[in-house]
């Protein structure tokens, strides 16, 4: 009987996933340069994500991975670092970071972050946290991002790059800059949150002493051959 009831609910399953799969069709997309996303649409709206998604890094290394339901991550997803080590799971069912791999000293080199609230030696802090991991995460922002046309023709190596984010106490996303800094000058451009979706402004707030505070975040970019920004 317990076999048969086994039996049973494999097909079940089989005939539900199947259904869904013919509800969806396989999309692949290119987020940067050295990134691919593959992921599912619906058949009657191709801008609506349904079911799993991955992003990869050169040479197919894991970068995201979790599912879409009715376009918006749902579940636990697991986010990894160049390397393809873990980085952090994020479970949105539950808005919840229920693991996140300390710093190295390269990471604190790559991204810092500030505070307006004085901070005392005794104060307890906890810094903002990007769902996304700590290149995946910031993609979003990197691609708004296009150099002017008056660079044309400059060495983009000459250059310094950094993404600046303000977090809310609230956890959401205040707004954002990148900053263009050469030997002699700097060009800071500033865009609206409303250019990105709804789960690219969410954030963990940064605490000081379990009170939630205004962050910032500080992103040290590269910018390509193209004009476009990238991990530095």
């Amino acid at each position: 009987m317990l076999f048969k009831k086994f039996i049973l609910v494999n097909i079940i399953v089989f005939f539900v996933c199947n259904c869904r799969a013919q509800d969806t069709v396989k999309k692949k997309n290119h987020l940067t340069s050295s990134v691919v996303e593959t992921f599912f649409v619906l058949k009657t709206n191709k801008e609506i994500k349904q079911g799993l998604y991955q992003a990869t890094y050169r040479g197919g290394v894991p970068l995201a991975s979790g599912k879409y339901f009715n376009n918006k991550r749902v579940g636990m997803w697991h986010f990894y670092d160049l390397n393809g080590t873990l980085l952090e799971n994020f479970d949105y069912d539950r808005n919840a970071m229920l693991y996140e791999k300390p710093d190295n000293v390269l990471s604190q080199v790559q991204i810092q972050y500030s505070f307006d609230n004085k901070i005392a030696d005794s104060d307890k802090v906890t810094k903002p946290i990007k769902p996304g991991g700590r290149y995946f995460g910031y993609i979003p922002y990197m691609r708004i991002f296009k150099l002017s046309d008056d660079y044309i023709g400059t060495d983009t190596r000459l250059f310094t790059a950094v993404l600046e984010l303000l977090v809310s106490p609230g956890g959401r996303l205040a707004d954002f800059k990148v900053h263009i800094t050469s030997a002699d000058s700097e060009r800071i451009t500033t865009f609206s949150p409303e250019l990105l979706s709804d789960e690219d402004k969410v954030f963990v707030p940064a605490t000081i002493n379990g009170e939630p505070v205004l962050s910032r975040i500080f992103v040290k970019c590269r910018l390509t051959n193209t004009g476009e920004l990238d991990v530095n």
